[in-house]
């Protein structure tokens, strides 16, 4: 988390854009609202460790999984 802090307060010094702060924040405080609610954390963790099997429905399952649990969390940051 810290290397991506630096490199979007890095960009945003060089694109003088306080854009890559912003996206950096929404992903940080998304990352918290996974680690914040249990339902959401063990489907996180679900489907991460899932991503990388060999069986290509359980990946894509998993892929979309993932897909879902970082849009809810997304959403809830927002609101």
């Amino acid at each position: 988390m810290q290397a991506t802090k630096d490199e979007a307060f890095a960009k945003a010094v060089e694109w003088q854009s306080l854009s890559p702060v912003r996206s950096w924040v929404l992903a940080w405080a998304r990352d918290i609202e996974i680690a914040r609610r249990p339902d959401l954390a063990f489907r996180h963790a679900r489907a991460v460790s899932n991503l990388e099997q060999e069986d290509p429905m359980i990946a894509r399952d998993a892929l979309k999984g993932l897909s879902t649990v970082l849009d809810e969390a997304m959403r809830a940051v927002r609101e």
